[in-house]
Protein backbone atom coordinates (compact mmCIF):
# COMPACT_ATOMS: atom_id res chain seq x y z
CA UNK A 1 0.00 0.00 0.00
CA UNK A 2 2.93 2.53 0.43
CA UNK A 3 4.54 1.40 -2.60
CA UNK A 4 1.27 2.44 -4.41
CA UNK A 5 0.98 5.33 -2.76
CA UNK A 6 4.32 6.79 -3.25
CA UNK A 7 3.88 5.53 -6.97
CA UNK A 8 1.31 8.05 -7.20
CA UNK A 9 2.73 10.88 -5.80
CA UNK A 10 5.86 10.52 -8.03
CA UNK A 11 3.36 10.25 -11.48
CA UNK A 12 2.16 13.13 -9.76
CA UNK A 13 5.09 15.44 -9.67
CA UNK A 14 6.62 14.34 -12.89
CA UNK A 15 3.51 15.21 -14.76
CA UNK A 16 2.94 18.64 -13.24
CA UNK A 17 6.80 19.04 -14.03
CA UNK A 18 5.86 17.97 -17.78
CA UNK A 19 2.89 20.56 -18.08
CA UNK A 20 4.81 23.19 -16.72
CA UNK A 21 7.15 22.65 -19.33
CA UNK A 22 4.82 22.12 -22.03
CA UNK A 23 2.76 25.70 -20.65
CA UNK A 24 6.13 27.14 -21.03
CA UNK A 25 7.13 26.22 -24.41
CA UNK A 26 3.78 27.36 -25.89
CA UNK A 27 3.75 30.40 -24.00
CA UNK A 28 7.33 31.40 -25.61
CA UNK A 29 6.24 30.40 -29.28
CA UNK A 30 2.89 32.19 -28.10
CA UNK A 31 5.01 35.42 -27.95
CA UNK A 32 7.48 34.81 -30.54
CA UNK A 33 4.44 34.41 -33.34
CA UNK A 34 1.97 36.98 -31.99
CA UNK A 35 2.17 40.42 -33.90
CA UNK A 36 0.08 43.98 -33.23
CA UNK A 37 -1.99 44.71 -36.72
CA UNK A 38 -1.47 48.53 -37.25
CA UNK A 39 -2.60 51.05 -39.97
CA UNK A 40 0.27 52.61 -41.77
CA UNK A 41 1.00 55.15 -44.98
CA UNK A 42 4.04 55.55 -47.38
CA UNK A 43 6.58 59.12 -46.62
CA UNK A 44 5.61 61.15 -49.59
CA UNK A 45 7.06 64.20 -51.46
CA UNK A 46 4.83 66.92 -52.22
CA UNK A 47 3.13 70.42 -51.56
CA UNK A 48 2.16 70.95 -48.01
CA UNK A 49 -0.35 73.85 -47.10
CA UNK A 50 -0.80 75.68 -43.45
CA UNK A 51 -3.85 76.83 -42.49
CA UNK A 52 -6.12 78.57 -40.37
CA UNK A 53 -9.55 77.74 -40.20
CA UNK A 54 -12.68 80.04 -38.77
CA UNK A 55 -15.77 81.12 -39.03
CA UNK A 56 -17.14 84.53 -40.34
CA UNK A 57 -20.12 86.38 -41.18
CA UNK A 58 -20.59 88.13 -44.74
CA UNK A 59 -21.68 91.91 -45.11
CA UNK A 60 -21.88 93.84 -48.18
CA UNK A 61 -18.82 96.21 -48.65
CA UNK A 62 -21.06 98.78 -49.43
CA UNK A 63 -23.66 99.29 -47.43
CA UNK A 64 -25.46 102.38 -46.11
CA UNK A 65 -28.53 103.16 -43.38
CA UNK A 66 -30.36 106.06 -43.95
CA UNK A 67 -31.14 107.30 -40.57
CA UNK A 68 -33.60 109.65 -39.42
CA UNK A 69 -32.43 111.29 -36.05
CA UNK A 70 -35.93 113.25 -35.23
CA UNK A 71 -39.73 112.36 -35.97
CA UNK A 72 -39.92 113.66 -39.64
CA UNK A 73 -43.37 112.86 -41.74
CA UNK A 74 -42.58 110.64 -44.69
CA UNK A 75 -44.67 111.57 -47.38
CA UNK A 76 -43.45 108.73 -49.86
CA UNK A 77 -41.44 105.63 -49.95
CA UNK A 78 -40.21 105.16 -53.71
CA UNK A 79 -38.57 101.51 -53.35
CA UNK A 80 -39.82 98.11 -51.58
CA UNK A 81 -37.00 95.33 -49.79
CA UNK A 82 -35.20 93.44 -53.17
CA UNK A 83 -35.79 96.62 -55.53
CA UNK A 84 -32.63 97.54 -57.28
CA UNK A 85 -31.34 100.88 -57.35
CA UNK A 86 -28.86 103.26 -59.47
CA UNK A 87 -26.89 106.00 -58.10
CA UNK A 88 -29.38 109.05 -57.61
CA UNK A 89 -32.63 107.35 -57.80
CA UNK A 90 -35.24 108.51 -54.92
CA UNK A 91 -35.99 106.34 -52.08
CA UNK A 92 -37.86 108.19 -49.38
CA UNK A 93 -39.66 111.95 -49.66
CA UNK A 94 -40.13 113.73 -46.65
CA UNK A 95 -43.10 116.60 -45.79
CA UNK A 96 -41.66 119.97 -45.52
CA UNK A 97 -44.28 122.22 -45.46
CA UNK A 98 -44.26 122.33 -41.79
CA UNK A 99 -40.59 124.19 -41.65
CA UNK A 100 -41.79 126.36 -44.63
CA UNK A 101 -44.98 127.90 -42.22
CA UNK A 102 -42.34 128.16 -39.87
CA UNK A 103 -40.07 130.08 -41.77
CA UNK A 104 -42.99 132.15 -43.07
CA UNK A 105 -44.17 133.12 -39.36
CA UNK A 106 -40.86 133.83 -38.91
CA UNK A 107 -40.13 136.19 -41.88
CA UNK A 108 -43.35 138.10 -40.18
CA UNK A 109 -41.85 138.53 -36.60
CA UNK A 110 -39.06 139.94 -38.34
CA UNK A 111 -41.33 142.59 -39.88
CA UNK A 112 -43.45 143.60 -37.27
CA UNK A 113 -39.77 144.31 -35.14
CA UNK A 114 -37.88 146.30 -37.37
CA UNK A 115 -41.67 148.14 -38.29
CA UNK A 116 -41.58 148.36 -34.13
CA UNK A 117 -37.98 149.60 -34.49
CA UNK A 118 -38.60 152.09 -37.08
CA UNK A 119 -41.86 153.53 -35.52
CA UNK A 120 -39.50 154.13 -32.13
CA UNK A 121 -36.51 155.88 -34.21
CA UNK A 122 -38.80 158.31 -35.63
CA UNK A 123 -40.43 159.41 -32.44
CA UNK A 124 -37.00 160.06 -31.10
CA UNK A 125 -36.47 162.33 -34.15
CA UNK A 126 -39.76 163.67 -33.75
CA UNK A 127 -38.48 164.62 -29.58
CA UNK A 128 -35.60 165.63 -31.18
CA UNK A 129 -36.90 168.59 -33.33
CA UNK A 130 -39.27 169.77 -30.78
CA UNK A 131 -36.06 170.21 -28.50
CA UNK A 132 -34.54 172.04 -31.41
CA UNK A 133 -37.72 174.34 -31.31
CA UNK A 134 -38.31 174.93 -27.75
CA UNK A 135 -34.25 175.86 -27.58
CA UNK A 136 -34.84 178.58 -30.26
CA UNK A 137 -38.50 179.80 -28.45
CA UNK A 138 -37.05 179.72 -24.48
CA UNK A 139 -39.96 182.33 -23.19
CA UNK A 140 -42.44 180.44 -25.13
CA UNK A 141 -44.32 177.25 -24.89
CA UNK A 142 -44.10 174.35 -27.07
CA UNK A 143 -46.98 174.12 -29.67
CA UNK A 144 -49.19 171.64 -29.43
CA UNK A 145 -49.24 171.36 -33.51
CA UNK A 146 -46.18 170.48 -35.93
CA UNK A 147 -45.88 172.50 -38.80
CA UNK A 148 -48.68 171.97 -41.71
CA UNK A 149 -48.25 168.36 -43.68
CA UNK A 150 -46.84 166.76 -40.29
CA UNK A 151 -48.78 164.95 -37.72
CA UNK A 152 -48.51 162.86 -34.18
CA UNK A 153 -46.72 159.62 -34.15
CA UNK A 154 -48.24 157.91 -31.45
CA UNK A 155 -45.72 155.41 -29.69
CA UNK A 156 -46.13 151.75 -30.71
CA UNK A 157 -47.93 149.71 -28.57
CA UNK A 158 -45.06 147.47 -27.60
CA UNK A 159 -43.25 150.13 -26.37
CA UNK A 160 -46.61 151.04 -24.33
CA UNK A 161 -46.69 147.46 -22.77
CA UNK A 162 -42.98 146.56 -21.91
CA UNK A 163 -41.76 150.12 -20.34
CA UNK A 164 -43.20 153.04 -19.88
CA UNK A 165 -40.70 154.25 -17.37
CA UNK A 166 -37.81 153.74 -19.43
CA UNK A 167 -36.24 156.16 -21.76
CA UNK A 168 -37.15 156.41 -25.26
CA UNK A 169 -33.12 155.29 -25.81
CA UNK A 170 -33.55 152.66 -24.02
CA UNK A 171 -36.65 151.50 -25.69
CA UNK A 172 -34.97 151.92 -29.04
CA UNK A 173 -32.55 149.67 -27.61
CA UNK A 174 -34.53 147.12 -26.42
CA UNK A 175 -36.28 146.87 -29.90
CA UNK A 176 -33.28 146.53 -31.61
CA UNK A 177 -32.59 142.99 -29.39
CA UNK A 178 -35.63 142.09 -30.21
CA UNK A 179 -35.03 142.37 -34.35
CA UNK A 180 -32.14 140.36 -33.66
CA UNK A 181 -33.80 137.89 -31.99
CA UNK A 182 -36.10 137.78 -34.58
CA UNK A 183 -33.38 137.53 -37.25
CA UNK A 184 -31.56 134.62 -35.61
CA UNK A 185 -35.07 133.16 -35.37
CA UNK A 186 -35.03 133.26 -39.01
CA UNK A 187 -31.53 132.32 -39.72
CA UNK A 188 -32.07 128.76 -37.11
CA UNK A 189 -35.50 128.01 -39.38
CA UNK A 190 -33.42 128.33 -42.63
CA UNK A 191 -30.52 126.15 -41.75
CA UNK A 192 -32.88 123.21 -40.30
CA UNK A 193 -34.63 124.01 -43.79
CA UNK A 194 -31.45 123.69 -46.03
CA UNK A 195 -30.54 120.62 -43.55
CA UNK A 196 -34.11 118.80 -43.86
CA UNK A 197 -34.08 116.89 -47.43
CA UNK A 198 -36.98 116.39 -49.36
CA UNK A 199 -35.38 113.44 -50.81
CA UNK A 200 -33.39 110.69 -49.76
CA UNK A 201 -31.54 109.27 -53.09
CA UNK A 202 -28.92 106.20 -53.35
CA UNK A 203 -25.66 107.01 -53.13
CA UNK A 204 -24.56 103.77 -55.22
CA UNK A 205 -25.62 101.46 -57.66
CA UNK A 206 -27.14 98.58 -55.11
CA UNK A 207 -29.93 96.59 -53.58
CA UNK A 208 -32.86 97.57 -51.21
CA UNK A 209 -32.48 95.56 -48.13
CA UNK A 210 -34.67 96.97 -45.57
CA UNK A 211 -37.38 99.48 -45.21
CA UNK A 212 -38.85 100.41 -42.37
CA UNK A 213 -40.48 103.99 -43.04
CA UNK A 214 -44.15 104.07 -44.77
CA UNK A 215 -46.17 106.42 -46.95
CA UNK A 216 -47.68 109.30 -44.81
CA UNK A 217 -46.66 108.30 -41.53
CA UNK A 218 -44.07 109.76 -39.26
CA UNK A 219 -40.31 107.80 -38.72
CA UNK A 220 -39.45 108.34 -35.21
CA UNK A 221 -36.85 105.45 -34.57
CA UNK A 222 -33.27 106.05 -33.93
CA UNK A 223 -32.13 102.64 -33.52
CA UNK A 224 -33.28 101.24 -37.36
CA UNK A 225 -32.77 102.32 -40.36
CA UNK A 226 -35.22 103.92 -42.07
CA UNK A 227 -33.88 102.20 -45.07
CA UNK A 228 -31.18 100.27 -46.64
CA UNK A 229 -28.81 100.04 -49.50
CA UNK A 230 -26.40 97.30 -50.31
CA UNK A 231 -23.97 95.98 -53.23
CA UNK A 232 -24.72 92.39 -52.98
CA UNK A 233 -21.74 92.38 -55.55
CA UNK A 234 -18.95 93.73 -53.02
CA UNK A 235 -19.08 91.40 -50.67
CA UNK A 236 -16.51 90.85 -47.38
CA UNK A 237 -16.53 88.52 -44.57
CA UNK A 238 -15.87 89.56 -40.72
CA UNK A 239 -13.65 87.10 -38.85
CA UNK A 240 -13.12 87.49 -35.20
CA UNK A 241 -9.79 85.61 -34.79
CA UNK A 242 -7.54 85.08 -31.70
CA UNK A 243 -4.55 86.81 -31.67
CA UNK A 244 -2.38 84.18 -31.36
CA UNK A 245 -3.74 83.10 -34.55
CA UNK A 246 -4.37 86.74 -36.10
CA UNK A 247 0.35 87.30 -35.47
CA UNK A 248 0.45 85.13 -38.54
CA UNK A 249 -2.45 86.77 -40.86
CA UNK A 250 -1.45 89.54 -43.14
CA UNK A 251 -3.20 91.41 -46.60
CA UNK A 252 -2.99 89.63 -49.41
CA UNK A 253 -3.40 85.79 -48.15
CA UNK A 254 -5.51 84.05 -50.03
CA UNK A 255 -8.77 82.32 -48.71
CA UNK A 256 -10.99 79.53 -49.36
CA UNK A 257 -14.37 80.35 -48.09
CA UNK A 258 -16.83 77.32 -47.26
CA UNK A 259 -20.56 77.47 -47.94
CA UNK A 260 -23.12 75.05 -49.07
CA UNK A 261 -20.98 72.22 -49.99
CA UNK A 262 -19.22 74.50 -52.26
CA UNK A 263 -16.03 76.54 -51.90
CA UNK A 264 -15.39 80.08 -53.70
CA UNK A 265 -12.02 82.04 -53.35
CA UNK A 266 -11.14 85.51 -51.12
CA UNK A 267 -8.50 87.22 -50.46
CA UNK A 268 -7.24 88.78 -46.76
CA UNK A 269 -7.91 92.52 -47.35
CA UNK A 270 -7.35 94.06 -43.81
CA UNK A 271 -6.29 93.25 -40.35
CA UNK A 272 -6.91 95.43 -37.36
CA UNK A 273 -3.87 96.51 -35.62
CA UNK A 274 -5.79 96.14 -32.20
CA UNK A 275 -7.79 93.41 -30.81
CA UNK A 276 -11.09 94.06 -29.36
CA UNK A 277 -12.87 92.79 -26.44
CA UNK A 278 -16.31 90.68 -27.30
CA UNK A 279 -18.73 89.22 -24.49
CA UNK A 280 -19.52 85.85 -24.53
CA UNK A 281 -21.45 83.16 -22.99
CA UNK A 282 -18.23 82.17 -20.48
CA UNK A 283 -16.99 85.72 -20.38
CA UNK A 284 -15.13 88.23 -22.55
CA UNK A 285 -12.38 87.35 -25.22
CA UNK A 286 -10.49 89.80 -27.27
CA UNK A 287 -10.40 89.11 -30.84
CA UNK A 288 -8.53 90.81 -34.03
CA UNK A 289 -10.49 91.77 -36.63
CA UNK A 290 -10.00 90.41 -39.75
CA UNK A 291 -11.47 91.16 -43.00
CA UNK A 292 -11.27 88.72 -46.53
CA UNK A 293 -13.05 90.13 -49.78
CA UNK A 294 -15.28 87.63 -51.46
CA UNK A 295 -13.49 87.27 -54.90
CA UNK A 296 -16.10 84.27 -56.54
CA UNK A 297 -19.49 84.37 -56.07
CA UNK A 298 -22.11 82.36 -58.01
CA UNK A 299 -25.47 84.44 -56.07
CA UNK A 300 -24.88 81.59 -53.02
CA UNK A 301 -23.16 83.93 -50.40
CA UNK A 302 -25.50 86.28 -49.19
CA UNK A 303 -25.12 88.89 -46.64
CA UNK A 304 -25.67 87.39 -42.63
CA UNK A 305 -24.74 84.62 -44.06
CA UNK A 306 -22.51 82.23 -41.44
CA UNK A 307 -19.58 80.50 -43.23
CA UNK A 308 -16.31 78.82 -42.33
CA UNK A 309 -13.15 80.14 -43.92
CA UNK A 310 -9.19 78.79 -44.58
CA UNK A 311 -6.89 81.50 -44.82
CA UNK A 312 -3.66 80.05 -46.24
CA UNK A 313 -0.68 81.54 -43.97
CA UNK A 314 1.76 79.17 -45.61
CA UNK A 315 2.80 76.58 -48.63
CA UNK A 316 5.92 74.18 -49.21
CA UNK A 317 6.45 72.81 -52.14
CA UNK A 318 8.27 69.32 -53.07
CA UNK A 319 8.79 68.52 -49.30
CA UNK A 320 9.15 65.01 -47.51
CA UNK A 321 5.65 64.65 -45.53
CA UNK A 322 3.85 62.36 -43.27
CA UNK A 323 -0.24 62.37 -41.91
CA UNK A 324 0.74 64.58 -38.62
CA UNK A 325 -1.33 61.38 -36.79
CA UNK A 326 1.75 59.34 -37.24
CA UNK A 327 4.12 61.36 -35.06
CA UNK A 328 3.83 60.63 -30.86
CA UNK A 329 6.05 63.61 -28.90
CA UNK A 330 7.49 62.32 -25.64
CA UNK A 331 7.48 64.34 -22.35
CA UNK A 332 10.90 66.31 -23.51
CA UNK A 333 9.19 67.60 -26.47
CA UNK A 334 10.90 64.91 -28.78
CA UNK A 335 8.84 64.05 -31.76
CA UNK A 336 9.19 60.39 -33.38
CA UNK A 337 7.85 57.44 -36.08
CA UNK A 338 7.47 54.14 -36.32
CA UNK A 339 8.67 52.89 -39.21
CA UNK A 340 7.45 49.67 -40.66
CA UNK A 341 10.96 47.39 -41.50
CA UNK A 342 10.16 43.81 -42.21
CA UNK A 343 7.23 43.52 -40.21
CA UNK A 344 8.91 45.20 -37.34
CA UNK A 345 8.28 48.59 -35.80
CA UNK A 346 11.35 50.86 -35.14
CA UNK A 347 11.11 54.15 -33.94
CA UNK A 348 12.86 56.65 -35.21
CA UNK A 349 13.32 60.48 -34.15
CA UNK A 350 12.27 63.16 -36.68
CA UNK A 351 12.42 66.61 -36.92
CA UNK A 352 9.26 68.01 -38.26
CA UNK A 353 9.09 71.87 -39.89
CA UNK A 354 5.63 73.15 -41.32
CA UNK A 355 2.05 71.84 -39.97
CA UNK A 356 -1.12 71.49 -42.09
CA UNK A 357 -4.15 70.08 -40.58
CA UNK A 358 -3.37 66.62 -42.19
CA UNK A 359 0.13 66.80 -42.37
CA UNK A 360 3.56 67.32 -40.81
CA UNK A 361 6.65 68.57 -43.29
CA UNK A 362 9.60 66.24 -42.49
CA UNK A 363 12.77 68.07 -42.27
CA UNK A 364 15.41 64.93 -41.21
CA UNK A 365 14.75 61.28 -39.61
CA UNK A 366 12.48 59.42 -42.95
CA UNK A 367 12.92 58.59 -46.50
CA UNK A 368 10.27 58.84 -49.47
CA UNK A 369 8.74 55.73 -49.75
CA UNK A 370 8.87 54.18 -45.90
CA UNK A 371 5.98 53.28 -44.26
CA UNK A 372 4.64 54.61 -40.82
CA UNK A 373 2.61 53.49 -38.40
CA UNK A 374 -0.39 55.86 -37.81
CA UNK A 375 -2.18 56.59 -34.64
CA UNK A 376 0.56 54.30 -32.85
CA UNK A 377 -0.47 52.89 -29.16
CA UNK A 378 1.05 51.96 -26.08
CA UNK A 379 1.63 48.65 -27.68
CA UNK A 380 3.72 49.63 -29.96
CA UNK A 381 7.69 49.48 -29.40
CA UNK A 382 11.01 49.85 -30.68
CA UNK A 383 10.97 45.91 -32.12
CA UNK A 384 7.54 45.01 -31.58
CA UNK A 385 5.89 42.48 -34.65
CA UNK A 386 3.37 44.60 -36.57
CA UNK A 387 0.71 43.51 -39.42
CA UNK A 388 -0.42 46.07 -41.78
CA UNK A 389 -4.03 45.43 -42.00
CA UNK A 390 -4.56 49.22 -43.80
CA UNK A 391 -4.56 52.37 -44.09
CA UNK A 392 -2.89 55.18 -46.56
CA UNK A 393 -1.18 54.48 -49.23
Amino acid sequence: MKNTVKTLIIVTVILAIVASTVYAISIKNKSATSTVEVNAAKVEKGEIISLISTTGVVESKSKQEYYILSPTKVSKVYVSVGDKVKRGDKLLEFETQDLYIQYQIAQKQLEIAQMQLDALKKLKEKQSRQSQVAAQLPNTSLPQQLPSGESTVQQPSISQMQTTSLSLDDQIKLQQKQVEIAELNLKSIKQSMDKQQKYITAEFDGTVTVVNAKNNSYFTSSQFPAITVEDLNNLQITLDVNPYDAVNLKEGQKAYIHFADKTFEGVVSKVSPTATKVITQTGGDNVVKVYVDLLSNDGTIKPGFNVDVDIKIAEKKDVIKVPSEAIVSDKYGNEFVYVVENGIAKQRKVKSGLVSDLETEIIKGVNVGEKVILNPTSSIEDGTKITIKGGKD
